[in-house]
């Protein structure tokens, strides 16, 4: 007789194939955006000094005092994270470990580089990395 609360080991669960989905995006392009970012560093800071952004609106002078390597650690950290939910999406709790860590450091560095010097506090980014790391931790028994 199977589980009621489990489905049999070779189909995922849709609650977990939906934050998978929102994950492979959210850490895909995360990591996309800083790693553009790394490497275009002085032409973004160039722009931004220009004021070509102030004329759409925009508001990016917070990037100016951030070190270029935080880009680079961040955009590391979320291909970290895309790999540890390819891993999640196949069942594999090696995948779970790999997320929730690469999640907690992302966090960590965005608060030495970012929050830290400006006297804020990631409330927003803490409550999104738990909430996420808690609903990955309840598919964590079908997991392999």
């Amino acid at each position: 007789m199977t589980e009621l609360n489990f489905p049999s080991p070779n189909r995922r669960p849709t609650l977990l194939t939906v934050i998978c989905v929102l994950s492979f995006i959210g850490s895909g392009m995360a990591a996309i955006s800083n790693l553009f970012v790394f490497f275009n560093h002085e032409t973004l800071i160039e722009t931004i000094n220009s004021g070509m952004f102030n004329e759409l609106g925009f508001n990016l002078d917070i990037l100016l005092n951030v070190n270029p390597y935080y880009f680079l650690l961040a955009g590391l950290l979320n291909v970290v994270s895309f790999v540890g939910v390819k891993n999640m999406w196949a069942l594999r709790r090696a995948g779970f470990h790999l997320y929730a860590v690469s999640q907690l450091l992302i966090l960590i560095i965005s608060t030495v580089f970012i929050y830290k010097p400006s006297g804020t506090f990631p409330m927003f980014d803490l409550a999104l990395a738990s909430m996420f790391i808690l609903l990955y931790l309840r598919f964590r028994e079908i997991m392999d």
